[in-house]
């Protein structure tokens, strides 16, 4: 994967977990780091006519660096969007890239 191709920053957050004194679990988001990747919205398809349909849920697809703590328990901060990590493929499974299938969750 090309440098230049990153050209966006991210904010990855991956879940802690902790346990109150009654046994409840919860979860937070307090791990956060802060990367370079490409995004792309993918909200809309384009029918074969060519037109623009607009779809129900905006969707982005992610692009970065392989790591191995990203999960679908992750999720990533972008222009101000909450991404929930929805699809996650391994490019060619040769631990170089990652691409994310994301969908903006309402806060």
């Amino acid at each position: 994967m090309q440098a230049g191709a990153l050209r966006q920053i991210i904010t990855l957050q991956t879940p802690t977990e902790s346990v109150a004194t009654d046994g409840q679990r919860s979860f937070s988001y307090a791990t956060s780091i802060v990367l370079w990747a490409s995004v792309k919205n993918r909200s809309q398809d384009k029918s074969t006519a060519g037109d623009v349909q607009a779809a129900g849920v905006e969707r982005y697809l992610v692009r970065m660096r392989y790591r191995d703590d990203v999960t679908y328990d992750s999720r990533i901060i972008y222009d101000g969007k909450t991404l929930q990590i929805v699809g996650i493929e391994n490019e060619n499974e040769r631990n170089r890239e990652l691409r994310l299938e994301c969908e903006v969750v309402e806060q």
